[in-house]
């Protein structure tokens, strides 16, 4: 069987606060047989802050890493922060042919000049390209029988605690603000009520809970800023969630994951609470499904851990 490929840019939060996203996104893939080719030398995608700063710079940040990327000969790129493929994806709009002729005169000039700032990359004007930028959450959907094949396959792997994990668990799909509602990413869901995450939670036999909060905003970055705004919204997502009757969250988005997880203790500390709900990576989910065990994906990393009765030794 022909092993898929496809570019892979962690970006810098998959490498230093959502390791646990990035490690399980990777263990996940190989289970599936796609092997990740990670962009050579790729740089920050520039995020908020430098947004904030120059939306040039956003670009031009993100467009170097396209072009690495088509240097390995793979315009097909899986970029899992969602921030990060928000940027990716705003520059590929820029610079695939078909997007900037779509897109007006404004974009087929941004893209002159993103191509002559490139030009000692070895771009040139009359270039062709044609990036396609994935998020997980699409690039899970479109593999879904994929995702249902190989479960079949290695359900009878799961063991002890990753059995006792999933068979307790009883989650809600938390997409964050952002997937959906930036102006140039595709529409491949619903922006007010998406489904793409309980699709594929189902290939592998899990059943979530319908969430009536699963696009609000948990605060984002204002975490470093705002703190207490933060902890208001993601409050009100926890207490939504136990309303649906959820005892577990399942994210995609590493700044939503956070502070959902890592801030759930100053939740209860704030406002005299006593939550204690995993929030989980799809990633993380799918992995244990297919035989991985809760190390392997680092759920025992999790700030709220699930209750592991038996611990492999």
């Amino acid at each position: 069987m022909e092993i898929k490929k496809i570019s892979y840019y962690p970006g810098c939060s998959l490498e230093s606060t959502a390791i646990d996203f990035n490690r399980s996104v990777q263990k996940l893939m190989k289970v599936l047989g796609i092997h990740l080719e990670e962009i050579p030398d790729w740089n920050c995608c520039g995020t908020t802050p430098a947004h904030n700063v120059s939306k040039e710079m956003t670009v031009d940040l993100s467009a170097r890493n396209l072009f690495l990327a088509k240097k390995t000969g793979n315009n097909e790129i899986l970029s899992p922060c969602v921030s990060c493929y928000c940027k990716l994806y705003e520059a590929a709009n820029i610079l695939n042919d078909e997007d900037a002729a779509r897109t007006g005169k404004n974009n087929l000039k941004k893209r002159g000049q993103i191509i002559e700032k490139f030009k000692d990359f070895g771009v040139v004007p009359d270039e062709k390209f044609n990036f396609r930028i994935y998020s997980i959450v699409e690039y899970l959907l479109n593999n879904n029988a994929l995702v249902r094949e190989k479960y079949l396959e290695l359900k009878d792997r799961v063991k002890e605690p990753e059995k006792s994990i999933l068979d307790n668990m009883i989650p809600v799909c938390y997409y964050g603000c952002v997937l959906f509602r930036t102006d140039y990413v595709p529409r491949f869901d619903s922006m007010e009520n998406p489904t793409s995450m309980e699709r594929v939670l189902e290939s592998v036999g899990i059943k979530s809970r319908d969430f009536s909060f699963k696009t609000e905003c948990c605060g984002a970055i204002l975490s470093l800023t705002y703190k207490n705004i933060v902890l208001k919204l993601s409050k009100k997502i926890l207490d939504t969630a136990l309303e649906a009757g959820a005892n577990c969250i399942i994210v995609c988005c590493p700044l939503c994951q956070q502070n959902l997880d890592m801030r759930q203790k100053q939740i209860n500390r704030f406002y005299k609470t006593n939550y204690k709900i995993p929030v989980y990576y799809i990633s993380q989910v799918l992995g244990m499904a297919m035989g991985l065990s809760y190390r392997d994906v680092m759920v025992d990393k999790l700030f709220v851990m699930p209750d592991i009765k038996k611990v492999r030794i």
